[in-house]
């Protein structure tokens, strides 16, 4: 009996010293993590640097305006819209974390030469959207199947539905992701074009962690922390105020449909390589996989650019044909 209670006191003891201390560390961590989601979800706007009427067409009408549609939780997208005229396949272009719509403006042009609706917008929290953060993609997944949606409202001069049924998507890093987790919700979605992707929002926080705060002891441990992924997912949904939206883009890719993938990966990407080449490992539809010299995860200039959309258009041209635009001249 007296023993028994050496040992309770013993243990009161014990606990009274680590428990402040572990209670400590917890609360900090959970406020570290807080403070990084916090600046993850509010990224430095860049400004634009170009716009389609920087390229001049010679054509009786325009072909392209500037567009507002709503999204789910009533904020507003907004984007430049390349249009045939006709009803057309159409292609969604969904930028990088940290980027925005300008840098797709190339290749815009060349899918809307090869005869393409071409839809190209800022995620929220980028550009020019009235959004004012970010989240992180899981908001901006329900973004871009509400930019389905827009495009599907669309009609003709003649009252023709502008979409022919058929939607391609095309991302970069984020934009990739949301592309592959919305491809598998909306089954107007034939085709779907990433670089450099990730599979799920956790591995996308934990490398801007790495990012942000370098090689150091401190991002080793934080990221490497016990329960990680369920600390990341309940930060997330208490920042956020969302639940569930942690959707992995590989449930997209395995799930077996008639859509088609294009991987793309850059060369001294590091992770990101790897993970784009894991996702294509894992895909079970008709799919292909690509590496160029530089990704789209930096802005592309000439020769570098035009390559690069070559391969583009030529990944849906095959996947979903569309009719080229005949007798256009173009120059910038």
């Amino acid at each position: 009996m007296i023993i028994s209670k050496k040992r309770r006191v013993t243990f009161k003891r014990v606990l009274w010293v680590f428990f402040p201390a572990v209670l400590v560390l917890g609360v900090g961590v959970l406020g570290l993590n807080f403070y990084l989601i916090h600046r993850m979800a509010h990224p430095p706007r860049n400004p634009l640097y170009g716009s389609p009427r920087d390229f001049q067409v010679i054509m009786q009408k325009p072909m392209w305006s500037d567009e507002k549609w709503n999204n789910s939780d009533a904020t507003q997208s907004v984007g430049w819209f390349l249009k045939q005229g006709r009803p057309a396949p159409a292609i969604i272009l969904s930028h990088a974390y940290g980027s925005n719509r300008s840098d797709f403006l190339t290749l815009s042009f060349e899918l809307w030469k090869a005869g393409y609706n071409v839809l190209v917008y800022d995620l929220r929290g980028h550009g020019e959207s009235p959004v004012n953060w970010s989240g992180l993609g899981t908001y901006e997944k329900d973004d871009l199947l509400s930019a389905i949606k827009f495009l599907k409202g669309q009609k003709t001069e003649s009252g023709q539905d502008i979409v022919d049924g058929r939607v391609g998507l095309y991302g970069v890093d984020m934009g990739g992701y949301i592309s592959l987790v919305a491809s598998s919700q909306d089954p107007m979605v034939k085709a779907v074009a990433v670089d450099s992707v990730y599979p799920d929002v956790t591995h996308f926080i934990n490398h801007r962690i790495r990012n942000f705060m370098g090689s150091n002891q401190l991002a080793d441990t934080l990221v490497n922390l016990p329960y990680r992924s369920d600390l990341t997912e309940l930060t997330m949904q208490l920042y956020l105020l969302r639940r569930d939206d942690f959707a992995p883009a590989v449930e997209a890719v395995t799930a077996g449909s008639s859509r088609r993938f294009l991987f793309i990966t850059g060369k001294n990407t590091g992770l990101y390589e790897e993970m784009t080449r894991d996702l294509y490992n894992q895909a079970k539809d008709q799919k292909a996989l690509v590496q160029v010299e530089q990704s789209r995860l930096d802005r592309l200039y000439t020769r570098a650019s035009a390559d690069y959309d070559a391969q583009v258009v030529s990944f849906f041209r095959e996947a979903i044909p569309a009719v080229p635009v005949k007798n256009v001249s173009m120059s910038r």
